[in-house]
């Protein structure tokens, strides 16, 4: 599955993962945008075991 999420400062779209951290049963993606903001997001592992990968 291809993970992408929007800049939460500027809005821009498409930004993919810079990072993937496996901790049990959670997947954390670390984002960086063109625009220089940083940030996290946390995915319960279990939700995505199902779903056809993109």
């Amino acid at each position: 599955m291809r993970y992408l999420d929007t800049c939460p400062s500027c809005l821009a779209r498409g930004i993919p993962p810079a990072k993937e951290i496996r901790r049990g049963d959670q997947i954390v993606h670390v984002y960086i945008c063109r625009c220089g903001h940083r940030w996290a997001t946390t995915r319960s592992a279990a939700a995505y075991r199902h779903r056809p990968a993109a």
